[in-house]
Formats: C-alpha cells, sequence, structure tokens
C-alpha cells in the first residue's frame, strides 16, 4: 500500500526526486512522548485513514518542520530531516500511557537550531530550542497553514505538496521564514563557502527559492536564486576570491545567455574595476544583466537583513 501510495504521489508531482516537505506536531516540549524524540528522533502517529495516506507519502531526505508548544508559545520551533519512515507495533518504552497506540513512525535529525542526530548517548538537548526564534502558530496560519487554526491544532502531520490545500510553495515559505530567523553566519573571516551560504541566507530572507551549486551544463554556479520551485533561475552568483575572473564571468554570462538571468559576481574591492573593465569591454551586449559586487557590500546587505528579519520578527510581523 505505502508502495501504490508514494508511486501515485510521485506520478503527478515533475520533482519526484526531492522529496515532499513536511510539518509535525511534536504537542508540547513538556508532553511525556516528547521525551522519544530529544533521546532517538523519534515520533509516532496513530493508525487512522488521513495519518496512514500522509505518512506513506513521507521518504528519508524529506525536511520536516517542528511545531510543537515551548516555553508557552505554539510555533514552529525547529526544522528537521527525516532519516527513516517505518511501521512497528510493538511497544515504544517512551509512549507510557499508550506503548503500541502509534505504529506510524518516523526517525528524525535535527537541522535547526542546532544540527544534530540525537541517540540515547547524544541526545538533543532541550535548551538549544531556547535559542530559536520561532515562527508562531498565527503567522504559519497567515502563510498558509489552516490546519494549525486553534479548533484543528492537534496531534496531526501535513505532507506538502500531496493536498491542494497545502502546496510546496505553501512549505518553502514557511521554511524560508524560519530559517531566515534562525539561521546566523560568522562574518569574521569570511572564506568562498561562506560567502556562498551568505548570499544563499540573504535568497531565504527574500522568500526566494534557492541553490547551491546550480548545475550549468557541465559546470556549476556558486548560488541560484529562483521565484519559484519550478522556474529558471532569476538571479546567479559567482564568488571570485583569488580564482580566475574571467572564467567565472564567462560562467555567468552563460546563465545570461540560456536563462536571462541577472549576474552577479562577488569578488574583493582590488578585482571590482577589472571585472567591470571586462564586462564593457569583451561581455559589453549583456552588460545590463550584470552585477559586480565587492564582498564588503554583501556582507553589509546580510547585516542589515539580519537586523531587519529579527525586528519584523519581535514585532510578530511576517
Amino acid at each position: 500500500m505505502r508502495q501504490n501510495l508514494v508511486k501515485a504521489f510521485k506520478s503527478r508531482n515533475v520533482f519526484s526526486h526531492v522529496p515532499a516537505g513536511c510539518l509535525i506536531n511534536l504537542l508540547s516540549s513538556s508532553h511525556p512522548h516528547f521525551r522519544s524524540f530529544l533521546v532517538e528522533g523519534l515520533w509516532g502517529f496513530p493508525d487512522n485513514k488521513v495519518n496512514r495516506k500522509r505518512w506513506s507519502l513521507l521518504e528519508p531526505g524529506s525536511e520536516a518542520l517542528l511545531y510543537f508548544e515551548h516555553r508557552g508559545v505554539r510555533g514552529v520551533w525547529g526544522l528537521a530531516r527525516v532519516i527513516e519512515v517505518f511501521e512497528r507495533r510493538g511497544p515504544v518504552s517512551y509512549w507510557v500511557e499508550r506503548p503500541s497506540g502509534f505504529p506510524l513512525q518516523v526517525r528524525l535529525e535535527l537541522l535547526e537550531p542546532v544540527r544534530h542526530k540525537p541517540s540515547p548517548g547524544s541526545p538533543i538537548d532541550l535548551s538549544w530550542f531556547d535559542r530559536a526564534t520561532p515562527l508562531r502558530r498565527e503567522e504559519a496560519a497567515a502563510l498558509g497553514v489552516k490546519l494549525l487554526k486553534p479548533r484543528m491544532d492537534r496531534w496531526s502531520l501535513i505532507v506538502f505538496g500531496a493536498e491542494a490545500l497545502y502546496s510546496s510553495e505553501v512549505f518553502e515559505r514557511l521554511e524560508n521564514e524560519f530559517t531566515s530567523r534562525n539561521r546566523r553566519v560568522q562574518l569574521k573571516s569570511i572564506s568562498h563557502e561562506e560567502l556562498k551560504e551568505i548570499l544563499a541566507e540573504v535568497g531565504r530572507m527574500q522568500g526566494k527559492c534557492v541553490s547551491l551549486e546550480e548545475p550549468i551544463d557541465e559546470k556549476r554556479l556558486d548560488v541560484a536564486w529562483r521565484r519559484i520551485q519550478r522556474g529558471v533561475p532569476y538571479a546567479v552568483f559567482e564568488v571570485c576570491i583569488g580564482g580566475d575572473l574571467y572564467a567565472d564571468l564567462m560562467k555567468l554570462k552563460h546563465a545570461v545567455d540560456l536563462w536571462n538571468s541577472i549576474a552577479v559576481l562577488v569578488t574583493t574591492k582590488d578585482e571590482v574595476e577589472e571585472a567591470r573593465k571586462w564586462i564593457e569591454g569583451a561581455l559589453h551586449e549583456v552588460a545590463r544583466n550584470f552585477r559586480v559586487v565587492s564582498v564588503e557590500k554583501i556582507a553589509e546587505l546580510y547585516k542589515r537583513k539580519r537586523s531587519y528579519k529579527e525586528l519584523e520578527a519581535k514585532l510578530g510581523l511576517v
């Protein structure tokens, strides 16, 4: 049955290689069942028609927004990845009142606010969630999750992309909003990889669909932003710190030719003018698509975006 449901779902989804995102209601950080998640990343659902259908669509690799009550606030407090989906009828010691009452099970590893794969010898520390800035219930509902209205807020699983009511775009909005509040990139000494993550994070803050190492023929661009998941990149980025400036510019030009993207080269102050000379010369026909930005300007943009998102969250605005 599970295989048939997954096959049916994938036949409707042209991006079937990308596991569907989900939202899991873990109830409360003070609920007795929460310990199974902290110690083993384990959670289970009652076996009914709705739960079984949704659970059957989960795959290892699916990202999961973790919704529960913590410090008196109901909302999304974490992001995890599904690492195992299985059915187990035997008793689970953590679930004392109904040890065999939740046979549709998943195992999770935490991604935010801390990356950690829990085990009995290395459980999740509950205090880690004290660092998080939650996406509150009313904010998640405003972004499209009507199931979180007070009268419907219960033990639940939502799989995005499987039902018209909850599209993959809704999941992306929720994930972008949560991660933009909680991911922080250190700016003391910025490496090539850290700059890529900064560019990705700025894109998420702006609600874009972000990809790292975007394939383009036999090469890869550092970062790409899409307006929608199924669209072509409307903005692409290449970071050049001590590398081959001309090769990076030509890679960006290929993206302009292929997708008519905005092409952004991020480089050091010393290389900005050199890059502009190339663009105004050999690349003059597509110069209007190019932007050259210094590393310092990108760091400044990130700091300002970060400050704005923190203020927005503090005020309870999405």
